[in-house]
């Protein structure tokens, strides 16, 4: 870690009733991320909100919205027997502080262990379990009045559609596959917009519960980073997870979810759907990541020749097929 980021962290940290013996910058995506070590070996997680890719909304920092990120995680923590990193206040009382023109907050660090890929029946159903428990809880809850978060309605889609014509143009993207993309894109908008948003199907999601947001102990598995979190369908939450869960192991992880909250009707086709939808909503922050030109194409190519030439065929891969991965 340089000596501004060093700097600039320790400044953030004044503000808060703590004192940092160890500061370590774990890395940065949606936000930089430090873990501190105070001096009665506590640990917290303390974030700069700054992203790395141009693609992402400005409203992500805005000191509102990430206020209301925490708001719901303290929410989480006490309504909830899933652990969740806790909010901590400043000495000012609020979640969110504004220290050398730069956004910071501060949570509970998580302990656990991060798996790079989910290998087991066991750790898909530890997963099953806690998204049901979120999406409960959050059918549930009734936020503020002035909670604010961004919701994910299929206007990002539409933007990474735009995105991959350019790219398209430049020769960095197969026309083939960009007609695919769009044509995917165009069936899974149309699928969204005839589903309700009541309760039962719409509330606030996390929408990047993936293996690097996931800690495993204790036979649980613990959710971190909340930075993505807005309103959603809860199967978007399921279909993003599901792009990093092998086919084999989905209908053990649904099986789980459905004891804790249950599942819509004709939630396997529309899962599909929600698989492609959030693999376009994400390729909007990927198309913007400064390196995405050495790697973005190849996984475009294996998402086009799998999982998409399945949807637009109107072929179900939900539990069979090669994921895009392999």
């Amino acid at each position: 870690m340089d000596e501004d980021h060093l700097t600039i962290a320790m400044e953030a940290l004044t503000h808060y009733a703590i004192q940092p013996d160890k500061v370590e910058l774990v890395g940065q995506s949606a936000n930089m991320v430090f873990k501190v070590t105070d001096v009665q070996q506590s640990r917290y997680s303390l974030r700069l909100h700054a992203s790395r890719s141009e693609s992402m909304d400005p409203i992500w920092s805005e000191p509102h919205v990430v206020s209301s990120e925490l708001e719901w995680l303290q929410a989480l923590s006490g309504g909830t027997d899933v652990v969740v990193p806790v909010p901590r206040k400043n000495s000012s009382g609020e979640y969110v502080t504004e220290s050398g023109g730069r956004t910071w907050t501060l949570l509970g660090w998580v302990e656990g262990e991060q798996k790079p890929y989910i290998a087991t029946v066991e750790e898909a159903g530890q997963i099953g379990r806690m998204m049901g428990k979120l999406h409960k809880q959050a059918s549930g809850w009734r936020p503020p009045a002035s909670f604010t978060r961004p919701s994910f309605d299929g206007s990002r889609i539409k933007q990474a559609l735009g995105k991959i014509q350019l790219w398209s143009g430049e020769g960095r993207i197969s026309q083939a596959n960009t007609e695919l993309l769009e044509e995917a894109g165009k069936r899974v908008l149309a699928m969204m917009d005839t589903l309700d948003r009541t309760l039962n199907y719409w509330g606030i999601i996390h929408a990047d519960l993936i293996p690097s947001n996931l800690l495993f102990g204790g036979g649980e598995c613990r959710p971190i980073d909340f930075g993505a979190c807005g309103f959603g369908y809860y199967l978007f939450d399921l279909g993003w997870s599901f792009s990093y869960i092998h086919p084999v192991l989905r209908a053990g992880l649904l099986e789980a979810y459905a004891n804790h909250f249950p599942l819509p009707g004709r939630h396997l086709e529309r899962l599909e759907g929600f698989m492609v939808a959030a693999q376009l909503e994400t390729m909007n922050f990927w198309l913007g990541l400064p390196d995405a030109s050495e790697w973005l194409p190849d996984h475009i190519d294996k998402l086009a020749h799998r999982e998409f030439r399945h949807y637009v065929d109107g072929e179900h891969f939900l539990f069979t097929g090669i994921p895009y991965w392999e």
